[in-house]
């Protein structure tokens, strides 16, 4: 016996495929717009209350044949070829394809109005979120039961009354989020926002976030005018690169394999920081990258697909354009929500190997951006500094003068001790502003430093890691072979930075010296002599201004004067390997001494180092290869 099986759809199928379809109320509006823009429309208008949205555009409208045949007809493709890719009018590039953004207004409510005018004849019906049965008629609505807002001669409008979603309680949210999904210029297209009786015009995104940026790709010709809208800095990283544009050989809708060119253009940037970057909830966040093709969005943000957990991933954002994403002779790759594509597609992966190589490029010129950054604070830092004490100088010689000059004209032979006490107090309450400015002048110098040569940096690094163990700030070090850039100078001559701050300065606030001496200080080999001329003026230096200091000596150097070679210095012998690498070896002596100074060292600088055995744990587990303990 011959039994026909047919296939048969539920009436429920249109409640569940729209229940879900949208993830929040802008991809709903997102895909309504895109609706306006398809049908021609010039001016689409998004109307928002409290108790209603609503969408109007003065786009063809429909008549009754074209509702019939098309709107009507869920998940029929409105575009599968290159003749019918295109809008009847304008010849725009159509944003839609599967035809069921029109269940978008059923993501957020119970059924919605649908109003079509063509040349003055309007239609109006009731979209329902569920068809009962199969033949189930809709309700057509008089004119007494809507009113329309914008549309006169042709246009359309979706109309959402009761909201199954909370409103935004600002506009400039709405406008903020409308204006990432569709974030640069269309021509001949305007989305206007009517907010609780406000209207505005949506502004293009791009020209904004590009004010706030650090670095800045552009990828192509379509985008390089955003360049006049970067930010007049120095410090700027800023590339041009061409669109990149690979071919690939894919199968067709017919099914035969030809070539397709995958276009990227766009751009890709990173922001200044990451301070007062959007991140709520009812937001989307301004760290994004986003693909679009046709000028629609396709893809929030492909970042969280070609992360690599970078630090400076945080900051990126760009927009890149793949039209190729969006050829109608080819297959539909992008999600049904339009919140995603099809990763298996060869597009995709052609793709996404460039847009990786891209924010491999652009993370790269972020961190040559923060670290010209850190120069230039640290050079504005440097300058402030120097003004403080030139301020403290002239204070100074100015109060000095004041005191002179008060005291002779208040004192005489026959004044009583205790008028004398009493000017002489009301002088030095006259000076606690100085004495202000000198206690900031004290705080802004650098406090200890690490005397040593390239060549013993191993040593050096280890001294180093075990003050910032013990809670010394990075840039209060000065450590001129070190990896961090707070503790270089900003100045090239370290000489003249010393005198300016310690010789000749009006404050008394010491530097720990920290001398690290071996056989690279004075290389004695008389075949091949070699003087560390830079060490040996700093030792000069603290020695003409009796800085405090401590003595690491590495194997058998011996220090000498005028070194404070009275006190016992840290012994410390290297281990060289057979690749040449050095590593250290300490007897437990030693590693005892190494400690005590160390501690004693922040101590005297106003620091709170941790306890001894912590110290020597670290310095034991971390830094010694060889302990003879």
């Amino acid at each position: 016996m011959s039994v026909d099986y047919k296939l048969m759809v539920s009436p429920r199928m249109l409640e569940l495929l729209s229940k879900d379809l949208y993830t929040n109320m802008y991809f709903v509006l997102a895909e309504l717009i895109a609706n306006a823009y398809d049908a021609d429309a010039e001016n689409v208008y998004v109307f928002i209350d409290d108790n209603e949205i609503r969408v109007e555009d003065d786009g063809n409208g429909m008549s009754s044949e074209n509702l019939i045949q098309n709107y009507l007809i869920i998940g029929s493709e409105s575009r599968d070829s290159e003749s019918n890719a295109r809008t009847s009018s304008k010849k725009r590039l159509k944003m839609g394809r599967k035809g069921v953004g029109k269940l978008a207004a059923l993501s957020i409510s119970n059924g919605f109005k649908l109003i079509t005018v063509q040349n003055s004849e309007r239609i109006g019906l009731f979209i329902p979120h569920r068809i009962e049965h199969d033949d189930e008629v809709l309700k057509i609505l008089n004119d007494d039961e809507y009113e329309l807002k914008k549309i006169s001669t042709n246009g359309t409008a979706v109309i959402m009354e009761n909201p199954k979603i909370n409103i935004p309680k600002l506009q400039s949210t709405v406008n903020r989020n409308l204006a990432k999904i569709f974030p640069n210029d269309i021509k001949d297209f305007n989305i206007h926002i009517i907010f609780k009786g406000q209207e505005s015009i949506l502004v293009p995104d791009e020209k904004d976030v590009i004010q706030r940026l650090a670095t800045f790709i552009s990828i192509g010709n379509e985008k390089a005018y955003l360049f006049d809208s970067l930010p007049k800095e120095s410090n700027l990283q800023t590339n041009h690169i061409d669109a990149i544009e690979t071919t690939i050989n894919m199968q067709n809708n017919d099914g035969k394999y030809v070539d397709i060119t995958v276009r990227i253009y766009g751009w890709i940037g990173t922001y200044k920081t990451s301070r007062g970057m959007k991140k709520e909830i009812n937001e989307f966040s301004d760290n994004y990258l986003a693909i679009f093709a046709h000028n629609k969005m396709g893809l929030r943000n492909v970042l969280q697909i070609v992360s690599k957990n970078r630090v400076y991933e945080s900051y990126i954002v760009g927009n890149l354009y793949i039209d190729a994403f969006e050829a109608s002779n080819f297959p539909d790759m992008a999600g049904t929500n339009r919140q995603g594509y099809n990763e298996n597609d060869p597009r995709w992966e052609c793709a996404i190997s460039h847009i990786r190589d891209l924010t491999d490029e652009i993370v790269k010129m972020h961190g040559q951006f923060a670290s010209l950054e850190k120069v230039e604070k640290e050079k504005a830092k440097q300058k402030e500094k120097e003004q403080k004490e030139l301020e403290l100088k002239k204070t100074l010689e100015e109060t000095k003068k004041q005191i002179t000059n008060n005291l002779t004209n208040k004192l005489s032979v026959n004044d009583s001790s205790e008028s004398i006490k009493d000017a002489v107090e009301e002088e030095l309450n006259a000076m606690t502003s100085v004495l202000g400015l000198k206690t900031t002048v004290d705080a802004n110098k650098k406090k200890i430093m690490i005397s040593q040569t390239f060549n013993d940096k191993f040593v050096s690094d280890v001294i180093y890691n075990m003050l910032l163990f013990n809670n010394v700030p990075k840039e209060d070090v000065i450590y001129s072979n070190g990896s961090d850039p707070e503790t270089n100078l900003p100045e090239k001559d370290i000489y003249g930075y010393l005198q300016k701050f310690f010789i000749n300065s009006a404050s008394n606030q010491m530097i720990y010296v920290l001398f690290v001496t071996s056989k690279n200080v004075v290389d004695v080999d008389p075949k091949h002599p070699s003087v560390s001329w830079g060490e040996l003026m700093e030792i000069g230096a603290a020695w003409v201004t009796r800085k405090d200091h401590w003595i690491f000596n590495i194997d058998d150097f011996k220090p000498e004067k005028p070194l404070n070679v009275e006190d016992k210095w840290v012994s410390i012998y290297t281990i060289t390997d057979e690749s040449g690498n050095k590593s250290i070896s300490l007897s437990e002596p030693m590693v005892n001494s190494f400690c005590n100074k160390i501690i004693s060292t922040c101590s005297d600088c106003g620091y709170t180092p941790k306890p001894f055995e912590a110290n020597k744990n670290k310095l034991i587990k971390d830094y010694i290869t060889l302990y003879n303990g």
